[in-house]
């Protein structure tokens, strides 16, 4: 259960949800990835339902609808369940022209629901920002979504937005989209070694959304296990350069053992609640895991981090972030349809955003 200090959030108009959710979004379901142990991985939903989350985000695209059906197997056990599940389209093409053409978000939205065995979407979030050439689908994609969430079937309208590595172009393009599709909340990844975007004008994304009355949800709050003591994955890098993060990193999270203990769950603890400290409209997403991964989520939470704890955390991930995630210039999100007609891949660095 979570500690009593972290109460509900309003992620959306009528849609208050705990603050630590469970998302099936992580390299293990990529379709290069060693395949998940189902077993195992039903056996860590069920222990997130038995603690009382309240949001599990998924996608249609996570082996194309199979992490929707396992939610949907976990749910159905538990008929008296007070579980809300996030979704997205945009990836996934099927049989239509474009993952955007026609009635293709209405198709899979319909999908969605039956293998989840639920009647309406928490938040159903476009992913892809390809709406076509000349943004031809986007007018009839956003008319879709506002009359589904008229009818119910959805309850907030979901837009993926820029992370801390995100190019300018691309953060450009999520504010256009933001102001046309009028979304109730935002997607993002962000941690301790992944900064939340900065729109300009002194605003990250969290002070934006804050702004406009929207919430969040942010995903990767462990940076893809690291902060949870998980070796950082190098591939690609220059051996230097594997050398400088791997010690910047292993440096930075000692300071942290050194403070606040060095166990496994006490790295949890400064890792999550850092992040919901820094985002009081967002509910954190971590990856789901084995049963007893998932109760740790849970179990770690502990007391609150103080004023004085809050800085030297936010210093010790500074000096991290400044050796390991120097500045890039790419767009997460932005892609086209693979050769097999089935998902979305990123697009080629240099090929434009569409519009």
């Amino acid at each position: 259960m979570l500690p009593n200090d972290l109460t509900h959030r309003p992620v959306a108009r009528d849609l208050l949800l705990g603050p630590v959710g469970i998302g099936t979004g992580t390299s293990r379901w990529a379709q290069t990835a060693v395949q998940p142990d189902d077993a195992q991985l039903l056996d860590g939903l069920r222990r997130a339902v038995e603690s009382g989350v309240e949001l599990i985000d998924t996608a249609d695209s996570h082996r194309y609808g199979h992490a929707e059906r396992l939610i949907g197997k976990i749910l159905k056990e538990n008929p008296g369940h007070n579980v809300r599940v996030s979704s997205t389209v945009g990836r996934v093409r099927g049989s239509a022209p474009h993952p955007y053409a026609g009635p293709r978000l209405r198709h899979q939205l319909e999908q969605t629901l039956e293998n989840l065995y639920l009647d309406e979407l928490a938040v159903y979030t476009l992913e892809s920002y390809d709406f076509g050439n000349g943004d031809r689908y986007l007018g009839p994609v956003i008319e879709q979504m506002h009359v589904l969430r008229d009818l119910g079937q959805i309850r907030a309208i979901g837009l993926r937005g820029p992370d801390g590595r995100s190019s300018a172009r691309f953060i450009r393009r999520f504010l256009d989209l933001f102001d046309q599709i009028r979304p109730d909340v935002v997607w993002t990844q962000a941690s301790g070694l992944l900064p939340l975007a900065d729109l300009g004008d002194g605003e990250d994304l969290g002070v934006f959304t804050a702004r406009r009355g929207v919430g969040l949800l942010v995903a990767s709050p462990l940076a893809n296990g690291v902060l949870a003591g998980r070796r950082p994955r190098t591939e690609g890098l220059a051996d230097d350069r594997t050398d400088m993060q791997t010690s910047a990193i292993t440096h930075g999270l000692a300071v942290l053992s050194d403070r606040f203990g060095s166990s496994a769950d006490a790295l949890l603890r400064v890792a999550l609640r850092f992040i919901l400290h820094q985002v009081q409209n967002a509910v954190v997403i971590v990856g789901v895991g084995d049963r007893q991964q998932v109760g740790r989520y849970f179990d770690s939470l502990g007391q609150p981090l103080c004023a004085k704890d809050l800085t030297v955390i936010e210093e010790v991930f500074r000096r991290i972030r400044s050796t390991v995630s120097p500045t890039e210039d790419r767009s997460l999100s932005v892609e086209v349809t693979s050769r097999d007609g089935r998902a979305a891949v990123p697009v080629q660095q240099g090929t434009p955003l569409r519009r």
